[in-house]
């Protein structure tokens, strides 16, 4: 698991080279009870669209956590994701492509005792 304020991007493979909102990895498991982080941050070199969605979904498929809007340029946005029970987490980073497509990345994230 990363510690706080440790990032690490998801590179997108080369077809999806103009999605230029860089995603936060939430690692793969975290103890009931403790957080996890998502984030997005814009690649401005790159150009492209700064517009993004992140959702979690818990163990029950209710989403528990929901940010829509533009990716800063400056400085990772992070939120700290409580995991209260055990389960599957489900994140969901939503960006568009500059041809105007949105493209998804999705990580699950398991929570034990």
């Amino acid at each position: 698991m990363l510690t706080a304020g440790a990032a690490a991007a998801v590179i997108l493979p080369a077809g999806m080279a103009s999605a230029k909102v860089l995603v936060n990895y939430p690692g793969t498991s975290v103890k009931v009870g403790h957080t996890f982080q998502v984030g997005d941050w814009y690649q401005e070199a790159s150009g492209g669209s700064r517009w993004f969605i992140t959702n979690v979904y818990g163990p029950t498929g209710a989403r528990i956590f929901h940010e829509i809007g533009y990716a800063p340029s400056g400085h990772w946005d992070f939120w700290n994701i409580r995991a209260p029970r055990t389960g599957h987490y489900t994140v969901m980073y939503e960006s568009r492509l500059r041809s105007g497509r949105d493209t998804y990345t999705w990580f699950t994230v398991t929570a034990y005792r």
